[in-house]
């Protein structure tokens, strides 16, 4: 039996915990304007500290079973900056005007994005964000090669990019390029949204066969086929086009039972538009790629398997709210085939991948 004197840690604070995580990723802020209306805001961040503050004995107590532990306690910027100093050289791919490494706080990085400063706030100046976040570019993408277009190779110690990745047709050759860019045991390190939580709630994780195809035959432009699959299939839920993933496992399978409110996003004509704009060789931005982080390791692993990449996954954390975030870096280690690895890879994607 499980005491709350072997927990040892104060059970009503664990209590606490639990509820509060639980009614903040039920609550689904919009914005953070709403915490603040609402004084929320000094609430929730009253509850990070204690969750903080006994995440460590939580997850250590070999009293705690697997399924009763948290795993939420380290968050977004912690992640993303986990391992990177102000002093090390960086990249930053597409952060447009949400910047995880800003140079104005002293970061030594250089930008790549497909507009320079000028363009992005234009771009921008209507949908309600700070147009100050929106740093000098260093680098204007027009499609193709990373690694060509900046110039520089073995120079960075890491790279970061936050939901990008899924914007590209060729996953590979982005890996070959950030590997390229880096010095040897340089890190990249990508925020992933994850298709349960997103509008790609309906469509498959992306197979290696994909993967592959993009690599052998590289291309920019989205196909008819891509396209069309992905405007048919991409949804919204309680009108939402993503959503918090439930802090416990138990709350995030009554959900997925329970709301099943699930509407397709857009009608035929629209979807045809698309396919029309697709055949005259328009570049269409969609998530090329759809992932889990089970579909995402299985994917690294068949690559480094068949000599395609020379980058590892050295951490992954669990999906917070709705991406997760994965740390890979270089190496020149070589990866041989486990079928019993492979097969539990395989089993953890299917499981991911159902549809409610």
């Amino acid at each position: 039996m499980i005491s709350e004197r072997s927990l040892k840690v104060p059970f009503k604070f664990l209590i606490g915990a639990i509820s509060q995580a639980f009614a903040c990723d039920m609550q689904g802020y919009k914005n953070e304007s709403k915490i603040l209306e609402n004084g929320t805001r000094a609430a929730k961040m009253a509850w990070k500290e204690i969750l903080m503050k006994w995440s460590l004995k939580i997850k250590n107590s070999r009293y705690v079973p697997e399924s009763l532990k948290l795993k939420i306690f380290i968050y977004r910027e912690k992640k993303f900056l986990d391992g990177i100093g102000k002093e090390q050289k960086g990249l930053e791919i597409g952060p447009s005007h949400s910047p995880v490494v800003p140079k104005k706080e002293g970061y030594h990085v250089e930008t790549v994005d497909w507009l320079d400063q000028a363009g992005l706030r234009e771009h921008y100046k209507n949908d309600h964000v700070n147009l100050d976040t929106i740093e000098p570019v260093d680098y204007v993408w027009k499609g193709g090669s990373y690694s060509q277009l900046i110039q520089k190779s073995n120079y960075y110690d890491y790279i970061i990019a936050s939901h990008m990745i899924e914007h590209t047709t060729n996953f590979a050759g982005f890996l070959q390029d950030c590997s390229n860019l880096l010095k040897k045991d340089g890190i990249l390190r990508l925020a992933v949204p994850d298709k349960r939580y997103c509008f790609d709630h309906y469509r498959y994780t992306t197979s290696i066969a994909e993967v592959l195809n993009n690599a052998c035959m590289p291309n920019d432009l989205q196909s008819v086929g891509n396209v069309a699959e992905y405007y048919m299939n991409v949804v919204q839920r309680k009108g939402q086009i993503s959503w918090n993933k439930p802090a416990l496992s138990v709350f995030d399978f009554l959900m997925k039972h329970r709301y099943r409110d699930y509407r397709f996003i857009h009608g035929k004509g629209l979807i045809m538009d698309e396919m029309r704009r697709a055949s005259e060789n328009q570049y269409i931005d969609i998530h090329h790629y759809v992932f889990t982080p089970a579909s995402f390791e299985l994917l690294i692993y068949d690559l480094r398997v068949l000599e395609v990449i020379d980058m590892k996954i050295t951490h992954m954390w669990n999906t917070r709210r709705n991406e997760f975030i994965v740390t890979l870096q270089k190496t020149e280690e070589k990866e041989e085939l486990d079928v019993s690895y492979r097969q539990q890879l395989l089993r953890a994607r299917d499981k991911q991948n159902r549809i409610f």
